[in-house]
């Protein structure tokens, strides 16, 4: 065989074999992808509405191996059964929870592409709620005596806070406790009464016996949001 016609037989296969590879190369590359998404407000107080924007990219178009970037449909999930077909959606969430939003993007072949981004409805602008180590004060009145030390907890909850989860949230906002006892006590830091035992643990003693409404009042400054609540103790004498 002349040398001209193998080295063409040669190129002819070479050829292909790169064509074939680059079919395969370009067939994963024209999977589609989410290139960027944002939904805003990632987090409010209900009702809570917000906009949901997604670009995506890539997609087989024709079945080609070369395939094409558009024609892409897109979908979305709100976590609440709520529904999108466009690249920007809109969405009202109106209960408290914490939802995933999911954005998919599928080509005429099947392939898809999806991305997530969370998304928390509070119910109030400021969740508040306050623990003893003798009891829920929701619970009813906190039942101790005079030589019991009471530890009062503060968990706060707002867009941009979760103290005590991350404890340097407590520089955001501002505490102050209230005792209503004889020597008028009032504590301004997020757990009252520092080193009050040997071990030098936060908590109060009441060394009168008696009724006593403990007043506790934080602020967000950020969103000058102000909160209350009380605790009732009942202080005994020790038996």
């Amino acid at each position: 065989m002349p040398m001209k016609r193998v080295l063409t037989s040669t190129a002819i296969c070479l050829a292909a074999l790169s064509l074939a590879l680059l079919a395969a190369g370009c067939k994963e590359d024209s999977k589609p992808r989410i290139t960027r998404m944002n939904v805003t407000p990632v987090c409010g107080v209900a009702p809570v509405s917000v906009v949901a924007t997604a670009y995506a990219s890539g997609g087989d178009e024709s079945g080609s191996p070369l395939g094409g970037n558009n024609n892409l449909e897109m979908s979305w999930q709100f976590g609440d059964g709520g529904t999108g077909s466009t690249t920007v959606a809109y969405h009202t969430y109106t209960e408290p929870d914490e939802y995933d939003v999911i954005v998919t993007a599928t080509d005429p072949a099947g392939e898809t592409a999806s991305a997530t981004m969370p998304i928390v409805v509070l119910p109030d602008s400021l969740v508040v709620a306050v623990t003893t180590n003798f009891g829920d004060p929701v619970a009813g009145p906190i039942e101790v005596d005079t030589d019991d030390v009471v530890r009062f907890d503060a968990s706060v909850y707002t867009c941009g806070v979760d103290y005590p989860t991350v404890p340097g949230d407590a520089v955001k906002l501002a505490f102050r406790w209230r005792m209503n006892d004889t020597a008028g006590r009032v504590f301004t830091e997020a757990q009252p009464g520092r080193q009050v035992t040997p071990e030098g643990d936060p908590g109060v003693r009441f060394t009168e016996p008696g009724e006593y409404d403990v007043e506790m009042t934080v602020t967000y400054p950020a969103w000058a949001v102000t909160r209350h609540r009380t605790i009732h103790l009942s202080v005994s004498t020790p038996d």
